[in-house]
């Protein structure tokens, strides 16, 4: 099955559709063992993950006859188009129909699936349910659909295509980098972990953006300062007036952002080692005097110590800033509102502090219950940020250190803050 070959990563995805492949490709053997062959396969995920290529893979693999049907005409002629699209395929049997983008057939919601459009695909996939046609359809929000029609008979595979992640990012970047002259400082696991949950179609583009950025600059290959551009632009839309940001500009304020993002790494790296994927103290869009700090958690963290450790990890910038320099940093908003919802939360709703202060639906408790949790919570907001001030007091040397190569090349990776690490003596923390 040689078309799946464009399909890059996603091996347990691909082994599902090549067994769809199989039965579509050689019916006698499984009805020889009374095996009905599946009607529908649905893909769905988030706009650029590779559906579509899916999809065409599976067509191209199984040769049949096949018709499309998009949403690209008013609702009364949409309707015929639908009538038509399966009424050829019938004709042509066996043949595939082909729903692409089956959400966006009506505009509708969880309230309201009942439109004439997913009531017709229902009428017409029941129609030829004894005939030899089969249904692929790609949707990006299965929330969209009703339930009618997801269940087994009409789709009978539903497969969710997720954004790439670790294997499946490195192999894919492997293949976007395999026609480009990158430089030999590139490492390819500290750009995928930067990458790691980003659509094949993101990563694609930060791969191009930085080969824009070498060739601007008239350099002989793309280097990893290109990539770290391109991914801070592109990922987490920094504008590019801000990564071009002039020497001149006040180099006190930009200390002040250096600790505070060193801040967040340095926690985050002393409780969930190897995650810190890029610091830098090129500002955002909206907030031009502020930093990034992103990371990658230990997919094996239970869900509580994640939080934990994302609440210590907000408050190190504030602490870190006020441990320097004995003023309040009245920049980390953000960070305590991120903090304080992590904790409410694991108050609220995993009883950390007794059942006292459980809410069997959050949002929506009594007033004095909501009275109680915000006590508490004040409580354990002020205990978490004493303890990440000893996290850091502690780690002082990784964090000056940090914060002064911040300061020399405004962008740092994995492999930086690890190199970094490597020479620091790290004193560890439980929680």
């Amino acid at each position: 099955m040689a078309e799946f070959k464009d399909i890059i990563g996603y091996s347990s995805i691909k082994k599902e559709l090549m067994q769809v492949a199989d039965v579509l490709l050689n019916k006698e053997y499984y009805e020889k063992l009374g095996v009905k062959v599946p009607k529908g396969l649905l893909l769905h995920g988030v706009p650029g993950v590779g559906k579509s290529l899916m999809a065409q893979a599976l067509i191209d693999t199984v040769d049949l006859p096949y018709y499309i049907c998009r949403k690209n005409k008013p609702v009364s002629n949409f309707i015929y188009q639908i009538e038509k699209t399966f009424d050829e395929a019938s004709e042509n049997a066996p043949a595939i129909v082909y729903l692409d983008d089956m959400d966006k057939f009506a505009n509708t919601d969880n309230d309201h699936s009942d439109y004439e459009e997913f009531v017709a695909i229902q009428a017409y996939i029941d129609k030829v349910k004894n005939e030899d046609v089969f249904v692929i359809a790609t949707a990006n929000n299965l929330d969209n659909l009703p339930e009618s029609l997801l269940r087994a008979g009409r789709f009978d595979r539903i497969i969710e295509v997720d954004t790439p992640t670790q294997k499946d990012a490195e192999e894919i970047i492997g293949h976007y980098l395999s026609n480009k002259k990158i430089s030999s400082d590139c490492d390819i696991k500290a750009i995928t972990k930067i990458m790691n949950g980003n659509s094949c179609a993101e990563l694609e583009t930060v791969i191009n953006e930085a080969g824009v950025y070498a060739g601007y600059e008239r350099c002989d290959s793309i280097k990893m300062e290109h990539f770290l551009k391109a991914a801070i632009r592109v990922l987490m839309h920094i504008p590019e007036s801000a990564i071009n940001r002039s020497e001149d500009e006040d180099t006190e304020q930009i200390r002040h952002i250096a600790y505070h993002e060193a801040g967040h790494a340095v926690v985050r790296e002393v409780l969930d080692p190897g995650s810190v994927t890029i610091v830098s103290t090129f500002g955002t869009s909206s907030i031009r005097n502020r930093g990034i700090m992103a990371c990658c958690p230990d997919k094996n963290l239970l869900y509580s110590r994640k939080r934990e450790i994302d609440i210590y990890t907000s408050l190190g910038g504030k602490a870190s800033v006020e441990n320097k320099f004995a003023t309040n940093d009245t920049g980390a908003v953000t960070d305590l509102k991120d903090a304080y919802f992590n904790i409410k939360d694991l108050i609220a709703t995993k009883a950390i502090n007794g059942f006292a202060l459980y809410s069997k639906m959050p949002g929506n408790c009594t007033e004095a219950l909501d009275e109680r949790q915000e006590i508490v919570a004040s409580a354990e907001m002020e205990r978490y940020y004493l303890k990440t001030r000893r996290i850091l007091i502690e780690n002082n040397e990784f964090l000056e250190k940090v914060v002064q190569a911040l300061m020399e090349k405004k962008i740092l990776c994995s492999v930086d803050i690890e190199r970094i690490k490597a020479s620091c003596e790290i004193v560890s923390f439980e929680l």
